[in-house]
């Protein structure tokens, strides 16, 4: 049982899962990093999976929607940004109002553009890119499947993921963006009187957080799924926001711990043919990432210290 379980498909589903937890995971930190709370990561990622999905089923261009699944990140951050930034508004209802508007709007448009509730017709997705094939017997060839089966069987977004993770990573600790970036959710008038605008800099901040939900949500959907359903993310957002936590606030620790919620769902998944042996509901499996979610926010909560000053609105004196 343990071999039909240990796979590289098992690792490589798990990579996949945990890419649009880790674009929303990293754009969440760099987000709190500026000292604002991005509670809206669901519906941003909402949005872009909405907008990406309606853009290739109008042009057949996955591309392009792409394209558009990060603009529309960028436009519905931007409202975030104002009632947190220009009207200091309180963050976490800014963010939640944004969730409930999402599933509002997507779902009114899903009725109005194609006439039904529920899931769009299939798109053109985005194609793997590597096309190797592993054949034949041997230590060597069982080496080569698990390579090509875990790291050379994916999507473009997936792996720029990963190098979105380590040029953020670098950007935030050997550059003076990322040191301002820093400096804004610790101690925003220190950079106010350095003559560096907080709200130019958290206003940035914001909009490529929502630059990269929207890249998760058309990854959702233009890469792993090919169809968009209403409330497609399904808490996917929350679990982003959990791995920014686990990761103390870091692209790369957000990015590992986005892989572990990504085993965690990759397994349950893969647990679910053997659950008549085990004798186990079915619910059992269906609940894994998000009990893990729990146990990693209660665990880590106490220990994990965020910034100074995230989630405190800033009024220039």
């Amino acid at each position: 049982m343990l071999s039909d379980v240990i796979t590289p498909d098992l690792f490589a589903a798990a990579l996949r899962i945990a890419t649009p937890l880790a674009l929303a995971a990293i754009g969440g930190t760099i987000c709190e990093r500026s000292g604002i709370v991005n509670i809206a990561l669901e519906g941003i990622m909402l949005f872009g999976a909405f907008f990406g999905t309606a853009t290739v089923l109008a042009t057949g261009s996955p591309w392009l929607g792409v394209i558009v699944a990060v603009l529309a990140g960028v436009i519905v951050s931007a409202i975030h940004a104002t009632a947190s930034i220009n009207l200091r508004t309180d963050q976490v209802v800014s963010g939640t109002a944004i969730n409930l508007l999402a599933l509002g709007v997507t779902g009114f448009l899903m009725e109005l553009w194609y006439g039904h509730p529920g899931t769009t017709e299939p798109i053109r997705t985005l194609q793997p890119v590597f096309h190797f094939t592993a054949s034949g017997e041997g230590v060597l060839n069982e080496i080569w499947r698990w390579i090509n089966g875990v790291f050379l069987s994916h999507t473009p977004i997936v792996y720029a993921t990963i190098v979105i993770a380590l040029a953020t990573h670098w950007a935030m600790y050997h550059t003076r963006w990322g040191l301002r970036l820093r400096a804004l959710g610790e101690h925003p008038r220190a950079v106010e009187t350095a003559g560096v605008s907080v709200a130019r800099g958290r206003w940035v901040a914001v909009l490529m957080s929502g630059a990269l939900g929207g890249l998760a949500g058309a990854n959702l959907s233009i890469e792993q799924v090919g169809v968009f359903q209403e409330n497609f993310t399904n808490g996917r957002g929350f679990i982003a926001l959990a791995a920014n936590i686990f990761g103390r606030w870091t692209p790369i620790g957000s990015y590992l711990a986005s892989l572990l919620f990504g085993f965690a769902d990759a397994l349950q998944i893969k647990l679910q043919p053997f659950r008549d042996v085990v004798d186990i509901p079915p619910q059992f499996f269906y609940m894994l990432p998000y009990v893990l979610t729990v146990v990693v926010v209660a665990g880590v909560m106490g220990r994990a210290i965020g910034p100074a000053a995230v989630g405190v609105p800033y009024e220039k004196e």
